[in-house]
C-alpha cells in the first residue's frame, strides 16, 4: 500500500518525564477498501450479497542507538463500530533476532505456516465453516510474544511463540485478561530450508503446538478419580503438529502440507484427532494475473465408533471424511485489484447431515479492492 503521508516526530522532552530519553521515529497510515459480492449454496439463506470492509492501518518505526530497529503497527476495522482488529510491536536486534508482542495480526509462529499452500487470493476453506484442520491456535491469540531467529540469506531459521492465556481479547496498558478459559501454550517453527528468489523457490520446514491446560482429566486421575467419569475438559493437554513443502519455478508455484491434530476431547462424541492433507498450485502471469487450484482432505478420528458415514463404514465408522477443492484468480492494476474464488466442502463437512451427506457445499465471492 502507497503511504498517505509520513511524518518525522521529533524528539520528545517536557511534560514526558517518565520518558528517560528522547525518542524519535517516523508514522505512515495507509488503508484499503473492499466491496464483495457472495454467493452460497441452495441450502443456506444468502439474504443480502453485497458487503463492504474498510481498513485503516497505522504504523512507526524508528532505529535503535545500538543497531536494529523498532516498528509498531495497529489495524483498525471500520465496520458499523469501529474498533481494534490487531496489533503488534516489532524489535528487530540488529537483522538476526526478532522480538516481537502480537496481539491478533496472526504473523508470526506456527500461524504464519497454517496453511502455505500457493493460492492466487484466498485458502480453500475460506468461507466455509467448516475450517482445515491447522496448527495456528497459539500464536493467533491475541498477546502472544514471539523470538525469531534469522538464518542469514535463508529466511527464517527459527520461531518460537508463547502465550499465558490462550484465546483472550485484547488488554489494554495496565490491565489483565483474567480467565479466558484457556491455558499456557507454546508453538515452534523451524524452516530446515528457505530460499527465495526472483525465480526460484523452495521452503520445507516443521511446525508444531502445545497447551497446559489448568485441570484435565489426567490430573483428576491422579487424585483418584477413575477415567471413565472424566467426560468433560480434556483428556490431557491438546498438542499438534504440520510438515509443509513449497517451489517455485519461474511463473509457477506448488506447495504440499499434512497437519496432525489431537485436541484431547474427552467426550463420547468428541473428535480423538484430526489428520489433513492439503496441496495445490498456482501461476502468476507476471505482477497482474494469478490463478490457483488447490484440494484437500480432513479425516476426523471419533470417540466412539457411530460416527462415521458411507465410504468410511468399512472401518467400522470410527473415521469420517471431509474433502475441499478451492479455485481463485486475482488481477491487480496499480492500487485496485479483483479477485475471486469459488470454494467447496464435501463429505462430513458444512452440516452435512442437516443439508444431505455427500452434497458439495460452495462459497463463491467476487472482490474489488482499493488500496491508498
Amino acid at each position: 500500500m502507497n503511504k498517505l503521508k509520513n511524518i518525522g516526530i521529533s524528539a520528545l522532552a517536557g511534560t514526558l518525564v517518565s520518558l528517560s530519553a528522547a525518542q524519535a521515529g517516523g508514522v505512515s497510515v495507509s488503508g484499503s477498501w473492499e466491496l464483495s459480492y457472495t454467493n452460497l449454496n441452495d441450502t443456506k439463506v444468502s439474504g443480502n450479497k453485497i458487503g463492504m470492509n474498510k481498513n485503516i492501518s497505522f504504523g512507526s518505526s524508528g532505529d535503535v542507538s545500538d543497531g536494529g530497529s523498532v516498528t509498531w503497527a495497529t489495524t483498525v476495522a471500520m465496520s458499523d463500530a469501529a474498533g481494534l482488529s490487531s496489533a503488534s510491536m516489532n524489535i528487530n536486534m540488529g537483522g538476526i533476532a526478532t522480538l516481537a508482542y502480537d496481539s491478533g495480526t496472526g504473523g508470526y509462529g506456527a500461524n504464519a505456516v497454517d496453511n502455505v499452500v500457493p493460492t492466487a487470493w484466498e485458502e480453500i476453506d475460506y468461507g466455509l465453516s467448516t475450517g482445515i484442520t491447522d496448527v495456528g491456535r497459539i500464536s493467533k491469540s491475541k498477546g502472544v510474544i514471539n523470538l525469531t531467529v534469522k538464518s542469514p540469506g535463508s529466511g527464517t531459521g527459527l520461531s518460537v511463540s508463547y502465550i499465558g492465556s490462550v484465546g483472550g481479547a485484547h488488554v489494554s496498558d495496565g490491565a489483565t485478561s483474567g480467565d479466558t478459559g484457556g491455558g499456557r501454550g507454546v508453538d515452534v517453527v523451524v524452516d530446515l530450508v528457505n530460499i527465495s528468489e526472483p525465480h526460484f523457490g523452495m521452503r520445507f520446514g516443521l511446525a508444531g503446538e502445545y497447551e497446559w491446560k489448568a485441570l484435565t482429566c489426567r490430573d483428576k486421575m491422579s487424585d483418584g478419580v477413575s477415567s471413565s467419569s472424566c467426560s468433560v475438559g480434556h483428556k490431557d493437554n491438546p498438542y499438534g503438529a504440520s510438515s509443509y513443502f513449497t517451489m517455485k519455478l519461474g511463473p509457477l508455484s506448488l506447495g504440499t502440507q499434512a497437519t496432525f491434530l489431537d485436541p484431547m476431547d474427552p467426550t463420547t462424541g468428541g473428535i480423538k484427532n484430526k489428520r489433513a492433507v492439503v496441496a495445490g498450485g498456482a501461476l502468476n502471469f507476471g505482477d497482474t494475473i494469478s490463478v490457483s487450484y488447490g484440494r484437500g482432505w480432513d479425516k476426523y478420528r471419533y470417540n466412539n465408533k457411530v460416527r462415521g458415514r458411507y465410504e468410511d463404514l468399512g472401518k467400522d465408522g470410527e473415521y469420517a471424511t471431509i474433502q475441499y477443492t478451492g479455485i481463485s484468480a486475482a488481477i491487480n492494476i496499480g492500487p485496485a485489484a479483483l479477485k475471486a474464488t469459488r470454494n467447496s466442502v464435501g463429505g462430513a463437512g458444512e452440516a452435512a447431515g442437516a443439508s444431505g451427506y455427500g452434497l458439495d457445499k460452495h462459497h463463491s465471492e467476487v472482490n474489488l479492492s482499493i488500496a491508498f
